[in-house]
């Protein structure tokens, strides 16, 4: 990880890409390795997500977080990862609130790509931002958004810092997941524009978490 970009992205100060009382508020912080205690509260008719939902309503918890390079096995079972079941490291931040709720830029920045997945275990609707700090270029990325946060964007569209771009989606058109944003930040795009992987494969991790560096750096949040 080159130690002067890490610098440069800490020197800044960032909107909220949440509500701030959100994003600020009290974290349910989820751990979804295969090792969590979690799985021991699931059964038939009770899975993963009704059960986070329940420990964030005991904690009244303001937003479930989902953990930067954390080895996940709930994607093998969906349609996007047919094939590809050794990604399991999770390379973004996951911030988990209700459906409908905003968006927001945490810097200017412009409208790299967009578009919608509407694969099983996808993103579903997605946008990436193109942001310039100081010469350096990098990006941020936004999965499983609602179908109607693209209606109004076109790419190169420049969007100003705190600006509600965009709104998270409801399970019918965001992949199929729990209502959640996927707040990834990334040096390189290798080419890619709407999207970007966002779970890869551990025996690439270097490569992957040096290319996408941990989000928190940017959302600031007490994790």
């Amino acid at each position: 990880m080159s130690a002067a970009f890490e610098a440069l992205i800490k020197r800044y100060d960032y909107h909220p890409v949440i509500p701030a009382e959100r994003q600020y508020g009290q974290p349910l912080i989820v751990d979804l390795t295969p090792e969590s205690e979690i799985w021991q509260k699931v059964s038939d008719g009770h899975d993963y997500a009704q059960e986070i939902k329940r420990q964030a309503a005991e904690l009244q918890a303001t937003v479930e977080v989902g953990r930067y390079a954390e080895e996940r096995l709930i994607y093998q079972e969906t349609d996007n990862f047919v094939g590809q079941e050794a990604r399991t490291l999770h390379i973004g931040i996951d911030l988990g609130i209700p459906a409908g709720n905003p968006v927001y830029a945490p810097l200017e920045g412009c409208v790299l790509g967009f578009g919608n997945d509407p694969t099983q275990g996808s993103y579903g609707p997605s946008v990436v931002l193109r942001h310039e700090l100081e010469g350096q270029v990098f990006h941020t990325l936004y999965g499983h958004l609602s179908v109607r946060s693209l209606a109004a964007l076109s790419v190169g569209q420049e969007i100003g810092r705190g600006e509600a771009f965009a709104a998270i989606g409801s399970p019918d058109e965001n992949g199929g997941w729990p209502p959640h944003l996927h707040f990834q930040l990334i040096r390189d795009m290798q080419g890619h524009t709407a999207d970007y992987v966002g779970v890869v494969d551990p025996q690439y991790a270097e490569f992957y978490l040096d290319n996408c560096p941990d989000p928190n750096w940017i959302l600031n949040m007490s994790l």
